[in-house]
This record gives structure tokens, sequence and C-alpha cells, in this order.
């Protein structure tokens, strides 16, 4: 019996051999040549298939498969399955070894879902596997190692191919079956040297793993040359390294955790696709890191430990619109469904933290028209920030500090909460150049800034990420800016600071504790077209937008704004005025001074003391008090000129009066006060020793006797004495300050002018007409009324010595020829006989007389004409000498000088006699007219 089961044993095991010799191992090595070539047009061929009876193992050397078209598809060195008798014992099939080395394939596809092993897959669906347990399989050792694994994609409108070199996975005791987590290891090499491993463990029946994963120097390279079609920048270089420790699991929904997570990107350099439109543009990363990584799928929480950048470099520039970063970072993704998995993270959003973030060694080349320099050097720049969190929530500080071309620095504290918009921020700028500023200025304005620099130190509070509330110390040094074509500075300064201004924009509410002006040198210059300073063309360019802020910034609540110290040290202001045929120039210089007080509030007064000199030696003071923040505004303000040089005004003398200035102190006392409205003015004007020079000739000059109204005005101790009041109502269009007190000082000359022994009457108290002296008809003798006018004329003259009495005898034809008859008639009456006294007395015989003398002359007299009409027609047949009246009218003169040389003291070239060359009815006065001379 037992030799008979030896036998059978033994036949069956020479038939086993028999079997694997001759038909097992011709058929590995020729059926699936076959089949692939008869089935899918492929070749197919090993070097040698083998297969070991004795332990059941399978093993293929150096197999190649080819497309259809004869191509390379797949090469493998080595290919073995090595078939395990503890499956008699085991659940399910046992694998010692399943291995396949040295692979070498090529996937491509060629077009959308059509690949070049698309022929190689199975057409049918198979509905019982999907729902099928799973099979019992265990592996000893899993081995799978490639030497290269190629990667195509000819469907996309620019291909895309890369490639996977050095492939080696292990697992140990992989098993469906058995539950314990089985050790593996994965490695493969990556396109341009970087490289992946990933060990760990893994069970199959709990669907779960667990492991570490590394990526190290990485190049970016194949995943630009992916996402490349679609972007408008290239990359130069730049590599990945990552790691980290996961858990997975994917039994029912996939599930992970990664924790102790760090990665790295280092020399990532970016240019933009098309070099020659975005020039001077690039950005470059020495290394950025990112650390103590942790994500967990089922809280959807993201913690970030830390995330450092070292060496960042922007380049780039605006010019108009068009900025070449935003240009180079352009997009053309195609439009991707939303997927379900999307449509989950929507309803359990991830929230990520970050815990720590910073910058440094960082810098920006930026050019922009908006510069001068255009080219900006912001570097080194370092910035930190830390606890962010997505969705937003809690506080997060932040940091920024940079410096700009190695002059300007700004530092940035900031407490950010994120989630409702509100920030604390501090910040320091210290020496910005304002020059650099110049292309933003108004092209019109055609002026410049030369120096000056602007520090900062302040801080600001937003909420809903807009200002609320700033507060600020600043300070602009060394300012100073010209007009184009213009050597000098049209102002300058030493130091304006702004000490402790705070603006609260909800309550409209702006206070600054003081205003420092330091030795601030302000020009205005009027040039030859009456210009000020380019201020017209200022007015053009920038005069409408101004009216649209002012439009916008015009809301209900009004303003609330307080200065409490304003104050000015060595200061000067240097006037010069080209628009004169002769170009004038002055400096109020010396210029100190406060300003105290200027709010708001209703009723508040701002005292104002400020004092300085005209040319460095004429005192100027300006004190008084404002309020130039009410509606309207009021004012009361006194201006006080001593001792200014009136010769240094001889470009507007002549200009406007037409003459030179040869000496003169000028002293200004005006006084304004403006209330409701309407303003009031008291200007008080004392000139000493006014004298003119050469005559200007000028088309601007007023047509009036200067010289004559100065006479007028100086007194006998060389002092013109003016009080000049103003009055106006601002708010009338027309209404132009300057234009009232030129007005009323002109008005003031010409009523001298014209009205002069006016000027004189008011100098000794009198309301006499002093210009005309009456003399009795007839007669040139003085009487007493004469006498006190006279009296009255002289006490003026003697106060205006620069004046000249000019007396013209003046006579009535009428009254005085028919007295000048009537003596005459009186002369003849006495030679006849008759005395004085019966003359005066009209007696009869007189008038028996002068019947006779008119019954000669003419006739008998009319019955009805009375006796003084007979005696008058008798006056006018007397003859008179053809140069008595004009006789009358010179010694009237002569009686008057005569009186004011002997009887009042007046200098004899004081008074002229003046011959009358009219005598006509036109001017028929009996007495003396008098004018003035100077």
């Amino acid at each position: 019996m037992v030799r008979k089961a030896a036998r059978v044993l033994i036949g069956i095991y020479i038939a086993w051999i028999a079997l694997s010799v001759f038909v097992v191992l011709p058929a590995l090595n020729i059926v699936p040549a076959w089949y692939l070539k008869e089935h899918y047009d492929r070749d197919f061929s090993t070097d040698i298939t083998l297969f070991n009876p004795f332990n059941i193992s399978l093993e293929m050397r150096n197999a190649t498969l080819l497309q259809p078209d004869g191509s390379d598809f797949a090469a493998l060195d080595q290919a073995t399955v090595n078939f395990s008798l503890a499956t008699l014992a085991s659940e399910g099939i046992v694998f010692d070894r399943i291995a396949i080395e040295g692979l070498e394939i090529t996937l491509r596809q060629d077009s959308p879902g059509e690949f070049n092993f698309s022929d190689l897959l199975a057409t049918e669906e198979t509905s019982d596997t999907a729902d099928s347990d799973l099979l019992g399989v265990t592996i000893s050792e899993l081995i799978f190692t490639a030497k290269r694994i190629t990667l195509i994609d000819n469907a996309r409108e620019e291909p895309f191919s890369t490639h996977y070199d050095g492939l080696d996975i292990a697992v140990k005791d992989l098993s469906t079956i058995a539950e314990d987590g089985k050790p593996y290891q994965i490695n493969v090499t990556a396109e341009a040297g970087g490289s992946l491993r990933w060990e760990g463990n893994v069970s199959v029946p709990l669907a779960q793993s667990e492991g570490w994963l590394a990526i190290n120097d990485l190049s970016l390279a194949a995943a630009w040359r992916f996402a490349r079609p679609w972007l408008n920048f290239d990359l130069l270089d730049g590599r990945l390294s990552m790691e980290g420790n996961y858990q997975l699991s994917w039994r029912d929904d996939v599930a992970f955790e990664i924790v102790e997570g760090q990665a790295q990107l280092h020399s990532l350099a970016l240019v933009p696709r098309d070099t020659a439109a975005l020039a001077d543009t690039s950005i470059n990363l020495n290394q950025l890191d990112i650390g103590d990584v942790s994500v967990d799928s089922g809280t959807s929480a993201v913690t970030i430990g830390s995330i450092s950048g070292q060496g960042l470099q922007v380049q780039g520039w605006s010019e108009g619109a068009q900025v070449s970063l935003a240009d180079m970072f352009i997009t053309s993704f195609p439009e991707v469904e939303a997927s379900e998995s999307a449509a989950a993270d929507e309803a359990n959003p991830w929230q990520v933290t970050l815990v720590q973030a910073d910058l440094a060694d960082s810098g920006i080349q930026w050019r922009s028209e908006y510069t001068d320099p255009p080219q900006m050097t912001i570097a080194p720049i370092t910035a930190s920030t830390g606890n962010i969190r997505w969705p937003f929530a809690g506080s997060s500080p932040a940091s920024l500090a940079l410096k700009v071309n190695g002059i300007a620095s700004m530092q940035v504290q900031a407490d950010l909460e994120l989630a409702s918009g509100g920030a604390n921020i501090s910040y320091e700028l210290a020496a910005l150049p304002l020059a650099w500023f110049n292309p933003n200025l108004p092209a019109a304005l055609k002026a410049t800034i030369t120096d000056g620099q602007l520090g900062v130190n302040g801080s600001v509070e937003l909420e809903e990420f807009a200002p609320v509330r700033l507060n600020l110390d600043s300070q602009i040094e060394q300012f100073s800016g010209k007009i184009a074509d213009e050597e000098e500075a049209i102002t300058r300064w030493d130091s304006v600071r702004f000490k402790q201004l705070a603006i609260d924009l909800p309550k409209r509410q702006a206070s600054l504790q003081q205003l420092f002006i330091h030795k601030y040198e302000g020009r205005v210059h009027i040039a030859e077209d009456g210009s000020i300073n380019a201020s017209k063309i200022w007015q053009e360019e920038v005069g409408e937008q101004a009216e649209e802020i002012a439009e916008e910034l015009e809301l209900d609540k009004p303003w609330d704004f307080s200065v409490p110290e304003i104050l000015i040290s060595g200061s000067a202001i240097d006037f010069k005025d080209e628009s004169l045929p002769i170009s004038f120039r002055t400096v109020i210089g010396q210029v100190d001074g406060q300003i105290l007080n200027i709010s708001s509030a209703p009723g508040a007064a701002a005292d104002i003391d400020i004092s300085g000199s005209v040319d460095g030696y004429a005192p100027v003071k300006l004190a008084g008090s404002a309020e130039p923040l009410t509606s309207p505004p009021n004012l009361n303000l006194l201006l006080t000129f001593d001792g200014v040089d009136l010769v240094m005004m001889t470009p507007y003398s002549g200009t406007y009066a037409g003459y030179a200035i040869e000496r003169g102190l000028l002293n200004l006392k005006l006084q304004y006060k403006l209330v409701d409205g309407r303003i009031e003015g008291d200007n008080q004007v004392l000139v000493d020793q006014l004298k003119l020079g050469e005559k200007v000739d000028s088309d601007k000059a007023v047509d009036l006797p200067l010289e004559l109204a100065l006479a007028l005005l100086t007194d006998i101790n060389g002092v013109i004495d003016l009080q000049v009041p103003v009055e106006g109502d601002i708010d009338d269009p027309s209404f132009a300050l300057g234009g009232v007190i030129a007005n009323a000082f002109l008005n003031l000359i010409t009523k001298a002018v014209t009205a002069p022994f006016t000027l004189l009457a008011s100098l000794v108290g009198s309301e006499e007409n002093l210009q005309r002296l009456g003399y009795g008809a007839g007669s040139s003798e003085l009487n007493q009324a004469g006498q006190v006018k006279l009296d009255q004329l002289a006490e003026a003259l003697r106060q205006r010595p620069g004046l000249t009495l000019v007396v013209s005898g003046a006579i009535d034809p009428t009254a005085d020829a028919e007295r000048l008859q009537h003596q005459i008639l009186v002369q003849e009456l006495v030679s006849e006989g008759f005395d004085i006294q019966a003359i005066d007395r009209r007696d009869p015989a007189v008038v028996k007389a002068v019947k006779a003398r008119y019954v000669a002359t003419y006739g008998e007299p009319p019955e009805d004409m009375s006796l003084t009409d007979q005696y008058r027609q008798v006056l006018k047949s007397i003859p008179l000498p053809a140069d008595a009246l004009r006789n009358l009218a010179i010694a009237r003169a002569a009686a008057t000088k005569d009186y004011l040389v002997n009887q009042q003291g007046l200098s004899a070239d004081r008074a002229v006699v003046e011959v009358t060359q009219n005598l006509g009815e036109e001017t028929a006065y009996s007495g003396v007219l008098m004018d003035l001379a100077n």
C-alpha cells in the first residue's frame, strides 16, 4: 500500500515536472506575445520567462512591450512572482515575493481621455466586483522599482512632459487579512534630481496608513511647464523641499492628519514671459521656510507654526495705469466646475492659524513716473506678523521696517483686528526727501521742491478698515522750493513742526497742540505780467478740483478745530514787484511772534502778536485778536510800520504818482475790525520829511497835482499826518480790501487838491471859505471881516510851509463899475460946490443937479421914471478909464498881500499877486480870489 502510494506520488510529481517543463514553461514564453499581438497588435518580447515548479515561482527577464506603431511603451529588467505553500494553511493567497524591477514606461495622453494604454483597459465593467468582499492576499515582500516613468500630455494646446527616475517601492508583509500595519518604503527621483522618500505602515483591512513623507530639493520646473500655457511668467529656477508625519484613513470617508510638517522653497526666480514688453520686472526669493505644520481633516484645521522669508527681491515699475507685476501675473486658467468636496468644504469650512510669519533681508526695486528719481530702492525690508486666523478672529500683531534709497526710513507697529477691520497702528517716518515727489506737482505751476525732509511719528486707529482717529507729531526740515527759470527759492524754512496733531473723523474734530515755524523765508514775486508767483496758473490748474473736494467735504456737521499755539521765529518775507517800470524789492525780516488759541468754538478769539522789521531797521508789528473759524469771521487787528524809508518806494511812487522819492520816512498804524461781514478800518499815515524827486513818465500815474497835494498835507514840521477811514461789506462780490484802501487814499488826495482851502480852514478850526475875500463895491479897502479871514488863512499857511498863496483881484463889472462912476459923479458934484454930507443926504439941490445931468444927456425923463432910475442912467453915462476895473482888482490883491505880509508876518514870497486876465461877467466877484501853488 505504501509502495503504491509512493508510486502515485512519484507519478504525480513526474507529471507535474513534465507539465511544467513541456507545457507551462513554453506557454509562458509563447502565449503572452501571441495574445498581445493577436488582440492588441502590440509586440511583446522577453529574454526568457522561467517557471520553477519546485517553489512555484515565476520569473520574467528583460521584457519589452511596444506601441501598436512599434514605438516604445514599457520595458522591465525582471518580474518575479513567488507563490507560497503557506497558502494551504492560510485564509487567503500567500506570496513570498512579488517584484517588478527596472521598469521603464512612457504614459502618454494623445487626446482628452485617450491614452497610449487605453486599448489595454477592460471595455466591459463587472458589476459584481464592486460589492464583493476584498480578496484575501498576503505578500511577504512586495518590490517595485522603475528606472524611469515618463509622462506626456499631447492633448494640451502646449504639450507637456516630465519624468520620474529611480522609483523604489518596498512593502513587507502586505496583507488584506491581517489588521496590523505593515511597513513600506517608497523612493523616487524626479526630474532635475529632486527626490521623494515615503515610508511607514499600511493596513489594508483597516484602510489606514501612517508614516513619514519627505520631498527633497524638488525642481518646480515640471510643475511650471504643466501650468505654463495659463501663466504669463517664466520660471528660471525654484526648488521645493517638504516633509512631515501623516495618518491616513479611507475606510468610509477619507480622513487624514499631518503633524510636524515643514517645507522649504528656495532659489525661486520668476521673470515675465515677454521680457521686452515687461523689462526690469522679476521676483527672486532666496529662501522661504514653513515650519511646524499640522493638518487635521477631522476638525478641518490647519496650523502653521512659522513662515520665514529670506532674501525676497522684487523688481517692477508702473507707467500710467500699467503695473508690470500685475501684468506678469495675469493668468488664464480654464474654468473648473465646483466639486462635491468643494461644496462640503463650504459647509464645513477649514480653519487656518498662522502662529508667526517673518520676512528679512528683502527689497524692492521700483520705477515710477510719480517720483524723482524714478527708480526707488526699498531695502532692507523686514516684516513680521502672527496669530493670523482664517476665518479672521482675534488680534494679530504686525511690524514693518524699511529704508528707501538709503535715506528715508519707516517703521510700523500694528495690532490688527482682521475680523472687524479694526487696528491700532503706530508708525515713524524719518528723513523722507520731499523733492522725490516733484512729478506730482501740477505741471502748470512750473514749481519744484528743491530740498526738504519730512519726518512723522504718529498712530492711526482703524474701524472697518477705514481710519477714524489719527495722532501724530511731524516736522519738515530744511525745505525750499522754486519756480522754473528762477534762481531764488520762492519759499524755504529751517523747520516747521506739528506737535500733537489729533484728528477724530467720526466726531469731525481736529486739534494741533503747537505749530512751530522757524526761519521761514517766503517770497512774494509779482511778475511783469502782474501774476503773483504763478498764482493764476495754480488757480486754473487745481481750482475746479479744489471746488469739487470742498463740495464733497461739506457735510451737515462742521469740523471742530483748535490750535492753541502757533510760534514763529527768525522768519522773513521777501517782496519783489517786477510789474513796475522800476523793479521793487524789500524784505520784512526778523519776524517773531505767536498766535494763540485758534479755535472753532463759538466766541473763541485768537490772540495775535507778531513783530519784525522792514529791510532790517524799520520795526513792524501785528497785534490784536481774530476769530478766523467763526462764520462770518471776526477780527480786530493793528498793524504798525515805524520808520520805513520811502526812498525804497520809488518804484511805486514813480508808477502810480509819476514822481521818484528823494527822501522821507513812513509810519503806518492800520487798525481794522471785521464784525458780521463788515470791515471798518482806521489808517493813520505819518510821513516825515517827504521830498519828491524827478518826474517819472508812467501811463499808470494818477492825474493829480501831486506836489500841491503834498504841500497841502505837509505841516510846518515836514510831517504829513493822515487819518484814512475805510469800510465795506466783504460779502459784496465787488469788495476788495486793497481796492477799498487805495480808493480811500486817492479820494483823500483828490479832495485835498480839489478843495484845498477847505483843508486849510480845517487846520484852524474854521468853517469860512478862505478862498474868497470880499471887498466893498468899487473899493480896495480891507474890511474887518476880511481881516479875520486873512488872519485864519495866515495861520493855516504857517502850518503848511510848502504852500504859496496866489492872490488874484476880482471885480463885479456891474457893481464895481457903477460904484466907480458914482465916485466920479461925487467928485464932479463936490467940484460944483456941494459938500459930501449934502451929497450923501441927497439934498434937493443935489437931486436937481442930477436931474439936470439926465436931461442934458437923455432929454426929459418919462413921467413914471423914478429918481433912482434917473440917477443910474446918469452914472452909466459917465465914462470910466479903460483900466479902471483892472486897477481896482490889482489894488484889492495888493491890499490883501500887504495885510498878510505886514500885519501877519507872512513871508513876501509866499503870497504872489496874479493879474486877473478875465474881468467878464462870468467871474463877477467884488473881492479877491485865492489859489495855492507849491
